[in-house]
């Protein structure tokens, strides 16, 4: 019987791979060709600092939340009938040619500007209007996406500029004990298209790659182990194994008493 059960066993996990249960399999042949020459660039004893530092950048559809402030004192104003007066919204949706309007300055360009860009252009054209303004502004909506082996997966918001991919795993609860540690994949938009790299968690040089940091709507993806395969194996064929063991037992036992 046990053999029998060794034989089921090996019959079910012997099929047993972790490809069925990886995203994004495929990559661009392109940047596999580029990724090689890199790998070979980087087995050179060649010190390189990155510079891994990134803004976020205003797109059409962005919400903009905009405090304008007069004095020290917030002065969200706009413009009635009977002169200034302040508005109860602080919130702006970027329209699809990349303008806001704003309380006083009407339409405003602020596509592919950063928030520091945008602070520091609104706050020299409210000159005209107010003493000493300056102007806090934020993206609201920007966010990215953690797939894969983390505790928690789901979309986590950019509540700055921008976020890591180490902080995006943080905030996913961590990566599991099947996670792929030296796979780690960033999928971002570059020129119009997605590109997918590649980090190694392993390698403490990572830490200065400028593929660290994520864009708006970037996806990180987390490989499974091969172990993950025969995990689900277990627990999809153990009702099976149980049934057909128990058979087993069965006619053994109906033999043993026989005798």
């Amino acid at each position: 019987m046990r053999f029998l059960i060794l034989i089921t066993l090996f019959y079910f996990f012997s099929g047993c791979s972790v490809k069925e249960y990886k995203l994004f399999q495929v990559e661009n042949q392109e940047k596999s060709q580029s990724s090689n020459k890199l790998s070979q660039i980087e087995k050179t004893p060649l010190r390189q600092e990155l510079n891994i530092a990134y803004s976020s950048k205003i797109i059409p559809n962005d919400i903009l939340e905009i405090d304008i402030y007069n004095m020290n004192k917030k002065s969200n104003i706009m413009m009635n009938e009977k002169g200034p007066t302040t508005t109860p919204s602080n919130k702006y949706v970027v329209y699809a040619d990349g303008t806001i309007l704003l309380p006083l300055l009407n339409s405003v360009s602020v596509q592919g500007l950063s928030i520091k860009e945008l602070n520091s252009k609104l706050t020299q054209k409210y000159r005209e209007f107010l003493k000493a303004p300056y102007v806090k502004s934020s993206i609201k909506n920007h966010k990215i996406y953690v797939l894969g082996e983390v505790v928690k997966k789901g979309v986590i918001p950019i509540s700055g500029e921008t976020i890591s991919v180490i902080e995006a795993i943080a905030q996913s609860g961590g990566l599991t004990d099947h996670a792929v540690r030296n796979r780690i994949r960033v999928i971002s938009e570059e020129s119009g298209k997605y590109v997918m790299h590649t980090l190694d968690l392993h390698n403490f040089k990572t830490l200065n790659s400028h593929n660290l940091m994520l864009k708006n709507n970037s996806i990180v993806y987390i490989e499974p182990k091969e172990s993950k395969a025969i995990k689900v194996k277990i627990n999809d064929y153990l009702p099976i194994i149980q049934a057909v063991s128990s058979v087993l037992s069965t006619f053994v036992n109906i033999k043993y008493l026989g005798n």
